[in-house]
């Protein structure tokens, strides 16, 4: 029989408390790293001071510790830094070159995958604002519109979104306050982004495609504090509300109004779940996700308080960090800690349904983007990393792979290199 842990529960032990954690659960903590992996301690303030020899532990179950640990806000330190586990495999990048005269002397602003099947088609914007479209099977080029210089700044970065349907892209400018919809087929705007500019130039501008049954649907920011979701054909507005502006400064705030600065969108694979990677002053990051279900079908209110909206995590200083989903419901997010300044580089795994870290481990460090069951992750610095999302073992590290760009349905990256060349690095070899 399983003995009885101090935190209550008969489960395997995955950590100790000192004693003073397991008296008050509300107390800040301390990590503490042994040098043995990822095995840590936590500790509360006085003991995280003090010898080894002074402190009383109790030992606690994991799904007490990755509750304990999903509460960031209370992380005051972090002492030691934990262990990365490799594992050998034969996975290893095969590459092929394309050349396209037509980009050579042109400049890429955007370039995204385009479409759901496992052909080699992206869509680009370049800095006349011409929509390139590129089909890497066939070789060709094709312009598809021209956003133009009146909704965007072209010589700022600019982040293309393509709907799942392949049939829209918005076009906006990443720490801007504006952008657009186009129909790629006719070339014609649909409907005008605008956010206000309200500190907009410390956020991603949040905008997300999504499918909603047969329909496409897509969620962007009004305000700096306001979701909204739109019918991209017409522009159509289909979360229609009353303001819930204050009347006047120093007034308390209306029902349903936030001090939330939204930011970048994440759309979980099954299109049921919309990640928000805002913040609030002081500044703290503050992660968030809710149910796009009920937010069209049931609750006009849910991207404000809705009973789905569940907080991930807070991190000061720091929010639009990478993350990725790596399942239905399971959001992969960048950085161990509580503080941009004591960030450790790893992935922290947590349900968005329930709101709680599910496990984590450490190294990874860079964009994060799933490939089934392996986490890729591309730096400047270290080139592309694979990791096991399921041991947290790292399987391939190749310093030659810094994409521009993955396409989740072909499981390719593509780079673009100068005079018009595209190499293509695609997953090989077993990881077993």
């Amino acid at each position: 029989m399983m003995n009885q842990l101090a935190c209550g529960h008969a489960a395997p032990l995955a950590g100790q408390w000192c004693a003073h954690l397991v008296e008050d659960e509300d107390a800040g903590y301390h990590v503490r790293f042994t040098g043995q992996g990822v095995h840590h301690d936590l500790l509360c303030e006085d003991c995280a001071r003090v010898a080894l020899p002074g402190q009383e532990f109790r030992s606690i179950c994991a799904a007490c510790q990755h509750v304990r640990l999903g509460r960031t806000s209370a992380l005051m330190g972090i002492i030691g830094r934990p262990g990365v586990r490799t594992r050998a495999t034969a996975l290893h990048f095969e590459h092929r070159e394309h050349s396209l005269p037509a980009l050579a002397g042109q400049t890429l602003r955007g370039l995204i995958a385009l479409g759901t099947e496992p052909r080699s088609q992206w869509l680009a914007v370049n800095e006349q604002g011409e929509l390139l479209r590129l089909d890497l099977e066939e070789g060709s080029l094709t312009h598809t519109g021209v956003v133009g210089t009146g909704t965007l700044d072209l010589s700022a970065e600019l982040v293309l979104h393509v709907s799942p349907c392949g049939r829209y892209v918005a076009v906006v400018n990443s720490r801007g306050a504006k952008g657009l919809v186009m129909e790629l087929a006719s070339g014609k705007v649909t409907m005008p982004l605008d956010r206000g500019s309200y500190h907009e130039k410390r956020c991603e501008f949040p905008v997300a495609f999504f499918r909603d049954g047969t329909r496409t649907l897509l969620a962007h920011a009004t305000a700096w504090n306001r979701l909204d979701v739109s019918d991209p054909a017409t522009g159509e507005l289909l979360t229609p509300r009353e303001s819930t502006r204050r009347g006047k400064p120093g007034e308390p705030r209306t029902q349903h109004e936030l001090d939330y600065f939204h930011c970048g969108l994440t759309v979980s694979p099954d299109g049921n779940w919309l990640v928000d990677d805002g913040w609030v002053w002081h500044p703290v990051g503050i992660l968030t996700a809710f149910s796009l279900r009920r937010w069209v079908h049931e609750n006009v209110w849910e991207s404000e308080d809705g009973p789905s909206l569940k907080q991930l995590r807070e991190c000061s200083y720091h929010w639009d960090g990478p993350l990725c989903f790596v399942g239905p419901r399971t959001l992969a997010v960048w950085g161990f800690g509580g503080d941009v300044d004591t960030l450790l580089d790893a992935a922290m795994l947590f349900d968005v349904e329930t709101g709680k870290l599910v496990r984590w481990f450490p190294g990874p460090r860079g964009a994060f983007r799933c490939d089934g069951n392996l986490l890729l992750v591309s730096a400047k610095d270290t080139g592309t990393t694979v990791w096991d999302v399921e041991t947290g073992e790292r399987l391939l590290q190749d310093s030659t792979v810094v994409p521009t760009a993955w396409h989740p349905a072909a499981r390719r990256f593509l780079t673009v290199l100068p005079d018009g060349l595209l190499r293509e690095s695609s997953l090989s070899g077993a990881a077993w």
